[in-house]
């Protein structure tokens, strides 16, 4: 049977191509291709995979208090940075440690805007960037409007070489996840925080294909296509898995709000209890408001300026692990014996 958070899982990650597969128009190309061009139909779902969303951009949300050093979204120090082959541009503020803003699939920089004042005035050198394909950067490897998992790790660790250490990562949704893959690959970071993560691609590589129709031979074409593409296995990029196998790990925060519906919510317990780390829950914030909440950027900037090397952590409950949506919200230490199971993939 499938779990509640499977079945939410399947009903909001393909929300990009929901409109083409209600046509019918995708389904039959793909049934199509399944019996006459499976090869063409592993490129043509790889394509539609590694294409963002187009989203509105929205003026950042800034908390209030000291903010003499940030005006505007783009009144910071520029930069750009090479990552294979394409460029990636970026804003720094302020002096001190460095702190790295990683924006989701699909985002900018501007997104995470909200982070600035505070850090800043915490006295930390504050470095954000447009990903590849993304915001004011260039196109990646596949050219414009087209992106890879990979290329977001790779970007953030082009920019922390460019500027310096990294004291800590502020991360959303699949640039905490790119994040988490830079940290596991090696990446030296003080401190950790993901907000709205995703723990594993192939469940929501699973609500792609059975959303657009796509059968087992395309299906398999598709996850050889992105391995060949990105030179490694696609279980590499389970986070839960790889965590819990690594040894020691920087400190983690992982923040995540019970009505996400970009991002199965369970998938920070995931991370959480693998790496393991803290978990803080909202209610009522989502997928992108939960980066404007005041009360979020002082938990992470909290979490940030910490000393001690691992936070103390406690056994969760069942009832910790599951949504509980009467409670506003709570924030729990996690311990790796209460590993969560990662969501199945239901055929």
């Amino acid at each position: 049977m499938t779990s509640p958070h499977a079945r939410r899982k399947k009903s909001t990650i393909v929300r990009s191509f929901r409109r083409a597969a209600a046509s019918g128009g995708l389904r039959v190309v793909f049934r199509a291709l399944e019996h006459l061009a499976p090869e063409a139909g592993g490129r043509l779902a790889l394509r539609l995979w590694c294409t963002p969303p187009r989203r509105r951009g929205t003026a950042p949300t800034v908390p209030a208090g000291p903010a003499a050093t940030f005006t505007g979204p783009y009144d910071g120090a520029p930069f750009t940075v090479d990552v294979n082959g394409g460029t990636v541009t970026g804003r720094a503020w302020g002096s001190g440690p460095f702190v790295y803003l990683a924006h989701g699939w699909g985002g900018s920089a501007t997104q995470l805007h909200g982070f600035v004042p505070t850090l800043v005035a915490a006295g930390y050198r504050v470095v954000a960037w447009d990903a590849l394909s993304h915001g004011r950067s260039g196109p990646g490897a596949l050219g414009p409007h087209r992106a890879t998992l990979s290329e977001f790790a790779d970007a953030l660790t082009a920019v922390v070489r460019a500027h310096g250490p990294a004291h800590a990562v502020i991360a959303h949704s699949l640039g905490a996840s790119a994040t988490g893959l830079a940290v596991l690959d090696g990446l030296p970071v003080r401190r950790l925080v993901m907000i709205a993560p995703l723990a594993d691609p192939l469940p929501y590589i699973g609500a792609f294909r059975r959303t657009l129709g796509i059968g087992p031979v395309v299906g398999d074409r598709l996850v050889a296509m992105m391995e060949s593409l990105v030179g490694r296995s696609i279980t590499d990029f389970d986070l839960g898995t790889r965590a819990r196998q690594a040894g020691e790990l920087p400190p983690l925060l992982v923040v995540q709000d019970r009505n996400d519906r970009e991002v199965d919510p369970a998938d920070g317990a995931t991370i959480a209890t693998a790496w393991p780390g803290r978990l803080h829950r909202t209610t009522g914030l989502g997928h992108g408001r939960i980066l404007a909440d005041p009360e979020v950027v002082l938990r992470a900037v909290d979490f940030v300026r910490e000393t001690g090397t691992r936070p103390e952590v406690r056994p969760v409950t069942p009832a910790d692990a599951l949504p509980a949506p009467q409670k506003q919200e709570d924030t729990l230490p996690v311990a790796p014996a209460d590993v969560l199971p990662a969501p199945q993939e239901v055929a």
